[in-house]
């Protein structure tokens, strides 16, 4: 399980802030974070999910659920919604939608989500929804560019402004590379989360840290003196994700 993880980032809440951002340095995974927040959502009762499957397909995160203890397919085209372009370009390859030439896919994926929030039975009327997008780095090696993200990025804060029952969790892989980029869309939000390497090099009961920064009002991001910081080490287990204060195994972090 990871109920741990998520009450030390403090995600294990039924509403989440407006917006949290993930930043995965490189060399290390918090596709973690994504499976162990997904199923958290799901199991809040009457509370709509939409995962956007950019860096990983449906069936990970299934196999990734069934690890941790939930099962997906429960939920699936009920609380639970899918946009999953990379299987949809696996298939259908050059008449894919999402690889047009008319459209920035940056602005299809945005609508797609607007459509499936204000549409159908699995968002409506819900008590909370969540919209969890995998990584957005993937844009980039999709013909993205930094502005785009942006806009995008932009975008999705104007949908929890619309709606106030929506929080949006974005996840950018390589930040240390897009450091610009990466700290662009961070500030959109009142929760950062980092996943960044041991300094101390590669330790056996340790995959890394978290470095969770949260401001205490979502309005006053802007000032750098509002925020509260924390710090924790991580390991991921098979069936499990297990957390360790700095120091607490005799390990500088």
């Amino acid at each position: 399980m990871a109920a741990s993880v998520l009450f030390a980032c403090g995600l294990n809440e039924q509403k989440l802030p407006s917006f949290i951002h993930i930043s995965e340095e490189s060399n290390v995974d918090g596709s973690f974070l994504i499976s162990s927040i997904l199923g958290q959502r799901l199991r809040i009762s009457n509370a709509g999910t939409l995962l956007v499957c950019l860096q990983h397909n449906y069936q990970h995160y299934f196999n990734a659920g069934m690890r941790l203890g939930y099962n997906c397919n429960i939920f699936l085209g009920k609380t639970l919604g899918i946009i999953d372009p990379s299987n949809e370009m696996a298939k259908d390859f050059l008449s894919c939608k999402w690889l047009s030439r008319e459209h920035k896919l940056s602005d299809l994926l945005l609508a797609d989500i607007r459509e499936q929030l204000t549409t159908g039975s699995t968002f409506t009327a819900r008590i909370h929804n969540t919209v969890i997008i995998d990584n957005l780095s993937i844009l980039y090696n999709l013909g993205a560019s930094k502005e785009d993200i942006q806009q995008l990025c932009h975008g999705l804060v104007a949908l929890t402004r619309e709606f106030s029952n929506l929080s949006i969790i974005t996840k950018m892989s390589n930040s240390d590379l897009y450091s610009l980029d990466d700290n662009n869309v961070s500030k959109l939000g009142s929760v950062h989360i980092q996943v960044i390497k041991l300094k101390s090099g590669v330790f056996r009961e340790v995959d890394g840290k978290l470095l969770i920064k949260r401001f205490q009002d979502e309005e006053d991001n802007c000032y750098e003196s509002n925020y509260t910081t924390k710090e924790i080490l991580y390991k991921v287990n098979d069936r499990n994700v297990k957390i360790f204060n700095p120091g607490e195994i005799g390990l500088k972090a």
